[in-house]
């Protein structure tokens, strides 16, 4: 009876080690595409994102989403001298600025050491438009259109019959992206990781508009301004990123 037991006992233990050794290879973390998917959540200086990862190796992972800027805005009053049927005069304005745009973009991570620092390439599209902004003067509503000006530093934007003023910053649609990271893979071994992400996406020199009229190319056509200088330096953006994961499959 006891020698039965005891081969009863051995008998499970070799049949336990054999399931727990088939149940740790199934549970193995493999590489490849598709075979492990993470859903990502980020806030960055593109707003807020989501995003979708898969594997391509041990050494690199690729990953495509979508970030949304809020409706940030910004209002106040400035004084600006007008022009109105070749008459100078002085005007107060109230003036806004919209920062609402989604973009969206594919990346590239790169694990040089297959570990937890990586470098990130890619680009990002949409968005084309940094930035919108509107002047408002009530002394200037009811002149005939293309009657008034406001003259912001040498230049002349159209103000039209209700007394407002339009423009806009644009940037080029496609933007090339290049960055460096912290922190786990965008496919964690795990359930849920968190990493840190410093870049910048090159979107070319910034077009500046304001009642048709392209500000930055009159900067440059009056030569002793400064604001072409500066606008084209504007080249890239800056992205820092943080961004919470996790894996799904």
């Amino acid at each position: 009876m006891r020698k039965i037991t005891i081969g009863m006992i051995l008998a499970l233990c070799v049949f336990g080690s054999k399931v727990y050794a088939q149940d740790g290879n199934s549970k193995k973390f493999e590489y490849g595409v598709f075979k492990h998917l993470a859903v990502g959540v980020s806030a960055s200086t593109t707003g807020i994102g989501i995003d979708v990862a898969t594997d391509l190796s041990k050494y690199a992972s690729l990953r495509a989403g979508i970030s949304v800027m809020p409706g940030f805005k910004l209002s106040g009053d400035m004084d600006v001298d007008t022009d109105y049927t070749h008459y100078q005069g002085e005007t107060t304005v109230e003036a806004k600025g919209s920062f609402k745009r989604t973009t969206g973009e594919v990346l590239l991570d790169l694990y040089p050491l297959g570990g937890s620092v990586f470098i990130t390439g890619g680009f990002s599209f949409g968005g084309g438009t940094l930035m919108k902004f509107s002047a408002h003067s009530d002394e200037l509503a009811g002149m005939p259109q293309g009657a008034a000006n406001l003259i912001i530093d040498k230049y002349e934007i159209p103000v039209d019959a209700n007394g407002d003023a339009f423009g806009e910053i644009k940037v080029n649609s496609f933007r090339p992206y290049l960055g460096l990271g912290f922190g786990s893979r965008s496919v964690p071994k795990g359930r849920l990781s968190f990493r840190t992400e410093l870049g910048v996406q090159f979107h070319g020199t910034p077009k500046v508009t304001a009642g048709g009229k392209d500000l930055v190319e009159m900067a440059r056509d009056a030569g002793d301004d400064d604001i072409s200088k500066v606008v084209d330096k504007l080249t890239f953006y800056p992205v820092l990123k943080f961004r919470l994961c996790g894996r799904i499959l």
